[in-house]
């Protein structure tokens, strides 16, 4: 059975992980299709993503946490219920940058988020979504593909999603992490982002 955010039962049967992985390498300062930073676009469309979640009938399926990352990965947000998050606050990956682009760590670090979630099932089953968000390449640190097989091959309800964002990405890499091939969205327009990101995270299979 496949449900989404907006549907009609508010039963709760299930709750569902997602992980945001944004990249906040130095590129995503470039401005980009509006004319501002690209993190600030992409954290424009986190802010409606949470909004839209927030006032979803099922908004407490839901948990939502977001990573970033350069050459170093970054907690941003903690597994937190969509009904408890704050839309307004910050995710616009303003800090210190790297000079690198570390997608095998972020994978890595966004799994073992993931899979603590998971330790702590309870009568209600749960799944995790790790959703990938780039605008370039790897560049440094584990590779991103062996991470994601890892994560794939564990046996635990975990998914990997992932978008580029942007012209100078690698297609082919990115669609070698996902899970199945309508986890890959190549977009550079921001409602267009933020549609990806709720189709990944609200999409339960059972």
């Amino acid at each position: 059975m496949v449900e989404r955010i907006g549907a009609i039962t508010e039963t709760k049967r299930f709750e569902q992980l997602g992980i945001l992985v944004l990249d906040g390498s130095p590129s995503m300062q470039v401005p980009g299709e509006t004319g501002v930073p690209k993190t600030e676009e992409v954290a424009s469309a986190v802010r409606d993503l949470i909004l839209r979640m927030r006032n979803s009938r099922l908004r407490s399926n839901f948990f939502l946490s977001i990573l970033s990352y350069d050459e170093k990965v970054r907690g941003r947000l903690p597994p937190t219920p969509v009904s408890e998050i704050d839309e307004t606050a910050d995710y616009s990956n303003n800090f210190e940058h790297g000079n690198g682009t570390a997608m095998g760590d972020a994978l890595e670090a966004a799994g073992k988020v993931a899979a603590e979630f998971l330790s702590n099932q309870g009568a209600i089953p749960r799944s995790a979504v790790i959703v990938l968000m780039t605008d370039g390449q790897n560049t440094t640190g584990k590779d991103p593909v062996m991470v994601a097989n890892a994560i794939k091959n564990s046996g635990q309800r975990i998914s990997i999603c992932a978008a580029g964002y942007g012209k100078d990405i690698d297609e082919a890499g990115l669609r070698k992490l996902v899970s199945t091939a309508n986890s890959y969205k190549h977009t550079y327009n921001i409602e267009e982002l933020r549609q990806f990101f709720e189709a990944s995270i609200s999409v339960v299979s059972g």
